[in-house]
């Protein structure tokens, strides 16, 4: 009976041991965390007081009524070195709102050269949305402030505060129109601070390098979108413009300066007399094709270095008034076709007196006497020849009337066409010889 109950106790003891080793295990875990303290990061504050060197204020970068801020900062750690943890982890550009205290975006620097510190950039991005909630409006200027401050999440020596400075807006600017000039003069500055070639000049222009392209792309998100002509390259789009072959005569003449009567007074084809009713400069609009001068008038208004020649678009004449006040304006269209039919005027194939005597004008009546000719050559050519040939003969007839200025050019192209096809069908197709 003795000996059961002593095995008994040694079972007790046996099954109890483990537990007493676990216990005492998580008692000296405990002991050892509330020796040993926790380990938390520190940084020194810089050699120098933070400095903020300018803030700029940019809209419409990236869409209408976006806004970017560019702050240019300088962080001294020349003396005592740099801290292990870089700009990026240590420091911190807030955007504060009007009432000097709502912070409405915090960025830090972006790490490139000397760990970030020293100076650099640090660039806050709005969109459009974010400015119609924040309310930002370059009429508080004056209100708005920036914080360049030390990462409140980190020890700082010789503490407790993190060091801190303020600064207001130095420009702000309603469109993105020099913010490309202002990232190639930081380029520049930050050259000469880092001894790095960031910005280079090209038949172009000065422009990033491929080391000014790293750094700026990412201490500025979609950089490339903002400024494109600060980059050594890229890609575009062609720019197609619908041309247009087209020419009709028109002529007006609008008051600027000076003034005629009846303005704006749309000119005709061939000379016209104008009065002037005050002295100074006119503008007169010429569309495709059309050309003309204007000259001194017979009545005494003067017209400075006339004749002056006029041309398609916009031109200025200066008038000076005296005797009767008009002076002349000569106008006419000029193309291809004018420029042929001018060749015949006052010659033997000038039919303008037939053609007015049938009520046609000069180009029709001439081209359906060329077309009854043009036959008329092609019966003799068969009669005296054959079929053989006889669509070329007809195309050699349209040619030669267009040139001589009896077809009208448009009229000749057309007929050219129709039987040149007419022609390739045959030889090519039929078999026929021509």
């Amino acid at each position: 009976m003795q000996e059961q109950r002593e095995g008994h106790r040694v079972a007790i003891r046996i099954h109890w041991m483990p537990l007493v080793r676990i216990s005492v295990a998580v008692l000296v875990a405990v002991l050892v965390f509330a020796v040993i303290p926790v380990t938390v990061l520190a940084i020194d504050d810089p050699d120098a007081a933070l400095a903020v060197n300018g803030v700029f204020v940019y809209n419409d970068l990236l869409e209408e009524g976006d806004a970017g801020i560019l702050i240019d900062y300088f962080i001294d750690y020349s003396i005592s070195g740099n801290p292990t943890e870089t700009a990026t982890e240590s420091y911190l550009g807030i955007f504060i709102d009007t009432d000097g205290t709502t912070q409405l975006k915090a960025v830090a620097p972006y790490t490139f050269q000397d760990s970030g510190y020293g100076r650099g950039i640090i660039w806050i991005y709005f969109t459009a949305a974010e400015v119609t909630t924040y309310s930002i409006d370059s009429t508080n200027e004056a209100l708005y402030r920036v914080w360049l401050v030390g990462n409140p999440t980190l020890s700082w020596v010789p503490g407790p505060d993190p060091p801190k400075t303020i600064a207001g807006i130095d420009s702000w600017l309603s469109t993105a129109a020099l913010f490309p000039s202002t990232i190639l003069g930081f380029a520049d500055l930050l050259e000469l601070a880092w001894t790095i070639d960031l910005i280079q000049e090209t038949p172009l222009g000065s422009r990033l390098t491929v080391q000014g392209e790293s750094y700026f792309m990412n201490a500025i998100p979609n950089l490339r979108l903002m400024a494109p002509a600060i980059f050594a390259s890229g890609t575009t789009g062609p720019s197609l413009e619908d041309l247009d072959y087209s020419t009709a005569f028109g002529a007006t003449v609008t008051d600027l300066t000076g003034s005629i009567v009846g303005s704006p007074v749309t000119l005709v084809s061939g000379s016209n007399t104008l009065t002037g009713t005050g002295n100074g400069t006119l503008t007169i609009e010429l569309t495709k094709g059309t050309v003309g001068t204007a000259t001194s008038g017979a009545g005494g208004t003067v017209v400075t270095n006339s004749p002056v020649d006029l041309v398609f678009g916009t031109n200025t004449i200066t008038i000076t008034l005296a005797g009767t006040n008009e002076f002349d304006v000569d106008v006419e269209l000029v193309n291809t076709q004018t420029g042929i039919t001018d060749t015949i005027t006052g010659t033997g194939l000038d039919l303008s007196d037939a053609a007015a005597a049938f009520g046609m004008s000069r180009v029709m009546f001439s081209g359906l006497i060329w077309l009854i000719v043009s036959i008329l050559i092609c019966a003799a050519f068969i009669k005296v020849a054959s079929t053989k040939g006889i669509l070329l003969i007809f195309d050699v007839c349209i040619i030669g009337g267009a040139v001589l200025g009896l077809v009208p050019i448009l009229v000749a192209a057309l007929l050219f066409i129709g039987f040149g096809t007419i022609t390739g069908y045959v030889l090519f197709f039929r078999g026929a010889g021509i």
